[in-house]
Protein backbone atom coordinates (compact mmCIF):
# COMPACT_ATOMS: atom_id res chain seq x y z
CA UNK A 1 0.00 0.00 0.00
CA UNK A 2 2.92 2.23 0.58
CA UNK A 3 3.64 2.56 -2.99
CA UNK A 4 0.38 3.26 -4.54
CA UNK A 5 0.95 6.88 -3.45
CA UNK A 6 3.88 7.09 -5.19
CA UNK A 7 2.40 5.04 -8.57
CA UNK A 8 -0.04 7.78 -8.48
CA UNK A 9 2.34 10.96 -8.30
CA UNK A 10 3.67 9.23 -11.50
CA UNK A 11 0.86 8.56 -13.20
CA UNK A 12 0.40 11.86 -15.08
CA UNK A 13 4.21 12.06 -16.19
CA UNK A 14 3.58 8.35 -17.74
CA UNK A 15 0.38 9.71 -19.63
CA UNK A 16 2.37 12.68 -20.58
CA UNK A 17 5.11 10.50 -22.43
CA UNK A 18 2.27 8.28 -23.84
CA UNK A 19 0.92 12.21 -25.24
CA UNK A 20 4.29 13.31 -26.38
CA UNK A 21 5.06 9.90 -28.15
CA UNK A 22 2.00 10.11 -30.07
CA UNK A 23 2.67 13.37 -31.16
CA UNK A 24 5.84 12.85 -32.51
CA UNK A 25 3.86 9.69 -34.61
CA UNK A 26 1.61 12.24 -35.99
CA UNK A 27 2.01 12.73 -39.87
CA UNK A 28 3.83 15.73 -41.06
CA UNK A 29 2.31 18.69 -41.91
CA UNK A 30 1.33 19.54 -45.76
CA UNK A 31 4.28 21.17 -47.47
CA UNK A 32 3.23 24.30 -49.44
CA UNK A 33 5.97 26.75 -50.64
CA UNK A 34 4.11 29.33 -52.69
CA UNK A 35 6.19 32.25 -53.59
CA UNK A 36 5.18 35.57 -53.06
CA UNK A 37 5.44 36.60 -56.62
CA UNK A 38 5.64 35.35 -60.16
CA UNK A 39 9.02 34.86 -60.51
CA UNK A 40 8.94 36.00 -63.76
CA UNK A 41 10.13 34.32 -67.04
CA UNK A 42 9.75 30.90 -67.21
CA UNK A 43 11.29 28.50 -69.69
CA UNK A 44 8.72 25.39 -71.36
CA UNK A 45 9.09 22.26 -69.73
CA UNK A 46 10.69 20.93 -73.46
CA UNK A 47 13.38 23.41 -72.93
CA UNK A 48 14.34 22.93 -69.24
CA UNK A 49 14.67 19.35 -70.54
CA UNK A 50 17.45 19.92 -72.90
CA UNK A 51 19.49 21.96 -70.02
CA UNK A 52 22.33 20.68 -67.93
CA UNK A 53 21.71 19.04 -64.26
CA UNK A 54 22.52 21.42 -62.19
CA UNK A 55 21.48 24.46 -63.86
CA UNK A 56 18.64 26.55 -61.63
CA UNK A 57 15.59 27.18 -63.44
CA UNK A 58 11.96 28.56 -63.10
CA UNK A 59 9.81 26.26 -65.69
CA UNK A 60 6.49 26.75 -66.58
CA UNK A 61 3.73 24.00 -66.89
CA UNK A 62 0.58 22.36 -65.79
CA UNK A 63 0.21 19.89 -63.64
CA UNK A 64 -0.46 16.27 -64.72
CA UNK A 65 -0.28 14.48 -61.41
CA UNK A 66 0.25 14.73 -57.82
CA UNK A 67 1.52 11.62 -56.11
CA UNK A 68 -0.71 11.76 -52.50
CA UNK A 69 1.55 11.22 -49.17
CA UNK A 70 4.89 12.55 -51.56
CA UNK A 71 6.23 16.22 -52.28
CA UNK A 72 6.38 15.07 -55.63
CA UNK A 73 3.94 15.89 -58.71
CA UNK A 74 4.79 15.84 -63.01
CA UNK A 75 4.44 19.14 -65.03
CA UNK A 76 3.40 18.96 -68.36
CA UNK A 77 4.32 21.69 -71.15
CA UNK A 78 2.18 24.21 -71.37
CA UNK A 79 2.09 23.94 -75.18
CA UNK A 80 -0.04 20.95 -74.60
CA UNK A 81 -3.50 21.25 -74.49
CA UNK A 82 -5.21 19.38 -71.52
CA UNK A 83 -7.89 17.31 -72.94
CA UNK A 84 -11.00 19.36 -73.13
CA UNK A 85 -9.13 22.42 -72.67
CA UNK A 86 -10.51 24.23 -75.58
CA UNK A 87 -12.55 21.82 -77.17
CA UNK A 88 -15.70 22.04 -75.75
CA UNK A 89 -16.80 18.24 -77.20
CA UNK A 90 -14.09 16.64 -76.04
CA UNK A 91 -15.73 14.06 -73.33
CA UNK A 92 -12.80 12.86 -71.58
CA UNK A 93 -13.50 11.95 -67.73
CA UNK A 94 -10.18 12.82 -66.42
CA UNK A 95 -8.74 15.77 -68.71
CA UNK A 96 -5.86 15.94 -66.54
CA UNK A 97 -4.44 12.81 -67.68
CA UNK A 98 -3.50 14.51 -70.63
CA UNK A 99 -5.18 10.77 -72.86
CA UNK A 100 -5.93 12.98 -75.76
CA UNK A 101 -2.14 13.43 -76.52
CA UNK A 102 -0.23 10.34 -77.62
CA UNK A 103 1.84 8.86 -75.06
CA UNK A 104 5.02 9.47 -76.87
CA UNK A 105 4.71 13.54 -76.98
CA UNK A 106 3.21 12.80 -73.20
CA UNK A 107 6.58 11.80 -72.31
CA UNK A 108 8.68 14.32 -74.15
CA UNK A 109 6.86 16.79 -72.79
CA UNK A 110 6.75 16.00 -68.75
CA UNK A 111 9.31 15.73 -65.98
CA UNK A 112 9.05 15.50 -62.56
CA UNK A 113 9.27 18.01 -59.57
CA UNK A 114 10.33 16.86 -56.37
CA UNK A 115 10.68 18.52 -52.62
CA UNK A 116 13.24 17.25 -50.89
CA UNK A 117 14.36 17.10 -47.43
CA UNK A 118 18.50 17.96 -46.06
CA UNK A 119 18.67 14.60 -46.17
CA UNK A 120 17.98 14.37 -50.09
CA UNK A 121 15.11 12.28 -49.74
CA UNK A 122 11.84 12.96 -51.23
CA UNK A 123 9.69 14.66 -48.46
CA UNK A 124 6.45 12.42 -47.47
CA UNK A 125 4.16 14.87 -47.11
CA UNK A 126 1.01 16.09 -49.36
CA UNK A 127 1.29 19.53 -51.34
CA UNK A 128 -2.13 21.20 -50.37
CA UNK A 129 -2.36 24.39 -52.53
CA UNK A 130 -1.57 22.56 -55.94
CA UNK A 131 -4.45 20.60 -57.81
CA UNK A 132 -4.56 19.11 -61.04
CA UNK A 133 -3.84 21.21 -63.99
CA UNK A 134 -2.75 24.03 -62.54
CA UNK A 135 -0.61 26.24 -64.35
CA UNK A 136 2.38 26.99 -62.28
CA UNK A 137 5.88 28.42 -62.36
CA UNK A 138 8.31 26.37 -60.30
CA UNK A 139 11.89 27.86 -59.27
CA UNK A 140 14.43 24.94 -58.46
CA UNK A 141 17.72 22.94 -59.51
CA UNK A 142 17.99 20.46 -62.32
CA UNK A 143 18.66 17.04 -62.15
CA UNK A 144 18.99 14.20 -65.19
CA UNK A 145 19.93 10.40 -63.73
CA UNK A 146 22.09 8.11 -66.14
CA UNK A 147 18.65 7.46 -67.86
CA UNK A 148 17.90 11.02 -69.00
CA UNK A 149 14.90 11.30 -66.53
CA UNK A 150 14.55 14.79 -65.71
CA UNK A 151 13.85 16.05 -62.72
CA UNK A 152 13.56 19.61 -61.04
CA UNK A 153 14.13 20.33 -57.35
CA UNK A 154 12.16 22.68 -56.77
CA UNK A 155 12.35 25.41 -54.32
CA UNK A 156 9.07 27.46 -54.29
CA UNK A 157 6.46 27.63 -57.05
CA UNK A 158 3.41 30.18 -57.96
CA UNK A 159 0.21 29.17 -59.15
CA UNK A 160 -0.33 31.62 -62.25
CA UNK A 161 -3.77 29.58 -63.33
CA UNK A 162 -6.30 27.64 -62.06
CA UNK A 163 -8.77 26.21 -64.88
CA UNK A 164 -12.21 25.06 -64.13
CA UNK A 165 -13.68 21.87 -64.95
CA UNK A 166 -16.71 21.51 -67.37
CA UNK A 167 -20.13 21.01 -65.72
CA UNK A 168 -20.20 17.23 -64.56
CA UNK A 169 -16.58 16.75 -63.74
CA UNK A 170 -14.97 16.70 -60.20
CA UNK A 171 -11.59 17.29 -59.13
CA UNK A 172 -10.19 13.75 -57.31
CA UNK A 173 -9.65 13.85 -53.90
Amino acid sequence: MRFLPCCLALLPLACAKEDTAKKTNAAPPPIDLKLAADPGETLSVKEAKEKGSGEEVVVLGRISNVVKGLAIFNLVDASLDYCGGTDPNDSCPQPWDYCCIAAADRAAATLAVELRGPDGKVLARGLPSLRLLDLVAVKGKLEKDDHGNVTVVATGWFTRERPKLRDGLHWPE
